[in-house]
């Protein structure tokens, strides 16, 4: 058979790609640092092949462990670091405190993949949970009261009898006018309102409330020690309906302080010292 000069040409790319085809499927196997790897000819991608070892005898440790407590993020990290192995410890503070070890740490002049991590994300205590979500809301006088009932084992001063009293109180005139407010002497605010009874003309009284309060809560789940922080009532008086508030004094601080004395217990007990930063996302 005769072939033109054309289609010898294809002919022969043709034969010239199914050899080097041929030639990509005849790679070399060998083993980088215990994973098997395939040699292939230029213009090849270079694959691991990782995945066809035993899942018993997987080539390194790798993966996120979510602890729950600061107790077990010790107990976990520790061994590793006793091993003499490169760890690193990471936390941060805001939105809320979370601590990162990374177990296979990279060093100047020996890089890791940094993907072998442990993080505890440290949780708020239901009480500092409900103090700082209710900071700032404004509520009608029942509503304030009840939310006093409910924490009233957290209010260190004035005394619980005196706030439930102050709660009772609320509940107790929900229906009258609320005419004005003037702050004593005695650091309380004194609320003037109007009580009308049946047909009768108005009846004045006056209610005092403290200006401000101090609590005192964890501010970790699970923690037995317990943080002060101060609230500061406001009221607004609109139509005659009272509507109150609290601001907390400084919350962040007592947020820094918490976790700088969990972090000190961390870095105490793995020996480790912290940045202050986010943990590499691994690779």
């Amino acid at each position: 058979m005769t072939y033109t000069y054309t289609e010898a040409a294809k002919m022969e790319n043709l034969n010239f790609k199914e050899a080097m085809d041929a030639g990509a499927a005849m790679v070399e196997i060998k083993e980088v640092l215990g994973v098997p790897v395939a040699v292939v000819p230029e213009g090849y991608d270079l694959k691991t092949l990782e995945h066809l070892l035993s899942r018993e005898r997987p080539t390194r440790a790798k993966g996120i462990h979510k602890i729950l407590d600061a107790d077990s993020f010790i107990r976990f990290v520790s061994p590793y670091v006793e091993q003499g192995l490169a760890v690193d410890l990471y936390y941060h503070i805001e939105p809320s405190p979370i601590f990162t070890a990374v177990l296979n740490a990279a060093r100047p002049g020996s890089p890791s993949h940094e993907d072998h991590q442990a993080i505890y994300a440290a949780p708020m205590s239901k009480e500092w949970q409900a103090w700082t979500e209710a900071d700032g809301n404004k509520m009608d006088q029942v509503k304030f009261a009840q939310f006093i009932e409910r924490n009233l084992l957290d209010i260190h001063s004035p005394t619980g009898a005196e706030m439930l009293e102050v709660a009772t109180s609320f509940q107790a005139k929900k229906g009258v006018n609320f005419a004005s407010g003037t702050k004593l002497q005695n650091g309380q605010t004194q609320l003037v309102y109007e009580e009308t009874i049946a047909a009768k003309a108005g009846e004045k009284g006056t209610l005092n409330v403290p200006d401000e309060i101090t609590i005192v809560i964890p501010v970790f789940d699970g923690s037995t020690v317990g943080d002060k922080l101060t609230a500061k009532f406001r009221y607004q008086i609109d139509g005659g309906r009272l509507f109150m508030w609290f601001e907390l004094v400084r919350a962040h601080k007592v947020l820094e302080l918490a976790t700088g004395d969990l972090l000190a217990k961390i870095q105490e007990s793995t020996k480790l010292v912290a940045y202050k930063g986010t943990a590499p996302s691994g690779r």
